[in-house]
């Protein structure tokens, strides 16, 4: 039987994760603003019991938890050990006792049973294998009356950071054609499939909004640097060069360089954003 979530597992484990770990602060500052359009969306209460779904570095996990009572709590899970070993340490230092942290693939693995209020996912849902079976544990975690809420993407090409570097790699490599439910960021691109996967899972009052928005992207880098750390955090543009020759991948940056320079001001990269902010109720 082959291992569930092997090729998330071995990516956001290995390289991939080191890197996010290295950039937490640029991928805060891009995505922090959109996850707390889902938090206001939930209404958190002091006394929440919160899962916190794909948690990373932990930033939200901990902005969570300070918010909470000592009659609250908040559990992160992801399948990164070294983000998680940075937000244990993070939150370590803050001196947080009501946060725990665990190696946990939600797909796959058991969570509490009926135990959580709040299940909350910023940007961590959607790489799952079959995600129908992750959104049924989380509803069986979750107590009746619990609240689901999450941030994703729409499709890419609604999102320029994402689609004009599809576009570079395309002048220089034959890319296949990736389904557009395949797992990674935009796995959950189409409202129709949200909609399939959530009501399957039981979820009831099901809300679907579309957000527009600015992001920020590796500001106080200069345009070279912030592309080359652009292309060193990205799932899927990593996975495209993974067998390119070093020739081809500095081609792909300068051509990215040129695409991205419009976006370039005020020592930041500076995008619009279509993102998903879904609620549901238990």
């Amino acid at each position: 039987m082959s291992e569930v979530n092997k090729d998330q597992k071995k990516f956001w484990s290995g390289k991939g994760g080191d890197i996010w770990v290295e950039r937490q602060e640029a991928m805060d500052t891009m995505l922090s603003p959109l996850g707390e359009v889902v938090i206001k969306e939930l209404n958190l209460s002091s006394k929440d019991k919160v899962l916190d779904i794909g948690c990373g570095c932990g930033s939200t996990s901990i902005n969570i938890a300070e918010h909470l009572s000592i009659n609250g709590s908040v559990m992160g899970v992801d399948i990164s050990k070294p983000m998680l070993d940075r937000a244990k340490l993070s939150a370590k230092n803050k001196s947080l006792n009501n946060i725990d942290f665990q190696l946990k693939d939600v797909q796959s693995e058991n969570l509490p049973n009926e135990h959580f209020s709040v299940a909350f996912s910023r940007f961590g849902v959607m790489f799952f294998e079959n995600p129908f079976e992750a959104f049924s544990n989380i509803y069986r975690s979750l107590k009746a009356g619990g609240r689901l809420g999450f941030v994703c993407w729409q499709s890419p090409k609604f999102n320029p950071w994402q689609s004009l570097s599809i576009q570079a790699i395309r002048k220089y490599i034959e890319l296949p054609s990736y389904p557009k439910r395949n797992p990674g960021p935009f796995a959950f691109q189409e409202r129709s499939y949200i909609e399939e996967i959530i009501s399957k899972a039981n979820f009831k009052y099901l809300k679907i909004l579309a957000l527009e928005k600015e992001v920020e992207m590796f500001k106080g880098k200069g345009l070279e640097h912030a592309t080359e750390d652009y292309l060193s955090i990205n799932p899927v543009i990593t996975e495209m060069l993974k067998k390119s020759t070093e020739e081809v991948k500095e081609s792909v940056k300068n051509a990215l360089i040129s695409s991205f320079e419009p976006y370039y001001s005020d020592n930041k990269l500076t995008f619009p954003s279509s993102t998903w902010i879904v609620t549901a109720v238990k």
